[in-house]
């Protein structure tokens, strides 16, 4: 039956275009992606024998690239791409990620998003924030925009900004351990993770179908508790 429904499916090796998000995902010497998501993709492929390649790409361009279909494949954020019906979108979260705010001890604590209402906000180019990035934009008093994690938290110590819109992992590892302390933090939500895979690759249903088995099936080989990898 596996054998029967691989023939149905066309030959296709996904083109995923990554960002830098150590230590979540980022580009290694060796020039291949590393960290949590790139090892679920190498296992999704192994499992699914869906072959692929990869490329690093900063934040935004990553985004335009996936939704200019520069690239076939991406892993991220529903929310990224702006024409639902030019993607097929696995039907369940592969992973999921804390959106967090963050910043300096002494500057007025939060408790909502709200709560930055009229703030200086510094937030990552290309990051849809879950969909709440046009709120944010709206609400802010100003903000300025980087390109990576420990850029928005450089951009906190030189007061460019007082609260930065980070995910929990990626800005904990920006942070030196010896100052830690010196920084607060707001878990808002955990927003889900997916395969996007582009429309425009024949026999896109069947494809994504053939990743979400895969993904299942490596997911039995470490024996996980939950239905996708949380990245606290």
């Amino acid at each position: 039956m596996a054998e029967e429904q691989e023939k149905d499916v066309p030959p296709v090796v996904l083109q995923w275009g990554f960002i830098n998000l150590p230590p979540l995902i980022y580009q290694g010497e060796d020039g291949l992606p590393k960290g949590i998501l790139a090892e679920i993709m190498a296992g999704t492929s192994l499992h699914s024998n869906i072959p692929y390649e990869s490329i690093e790409f900063p934040n935004a361009r990553a985004i335009y690239n996936l939704n200019e279909r520069k690239v076939n494949f991406g892993i991220g954020v529903s929310s990224l791409v702006k024409n639902p019906d030019d993607f097929v979108i696995s039907d369940l979260p592969i992973a999921s990620m804390q959106l967090n705010i963050v910043w300096l001890k002494g500057t007025d604590d939060i408790t909502s998003v709200d709560d930055l209402q009229g703030k200086r906000l510094v937030l990552l180019a290309g990051y849809t924030y879950g969909g709440l990035r046009s709120k944010l934009e709206q609400i802010a008093s100003g903000y300025v925009e980087v390109e990576t994690h420990e850029r928005a938290i450089g951009a906190l110590k030189l007061d460019r900004g007082k609260y930065a819109l980070t995910y929990k992992t990626a800005s904990a590892y920006s942070i030196p351990e010896a100052e830690q302390l010196g920084f607060e933090n707001l878990m808002l939500e955990e927003i889900g993770v997916h395969f996007i895979l582009s429309a425009s690759v024949p026999g896109a249903e069947q494809v994504m179908q053939r990743l979400e088995q895969g993904f299942l099936q490596y997911q039995q080989t470490l024996k996980m508790q939950t239905p996708h990898v949380i990245i606290e």
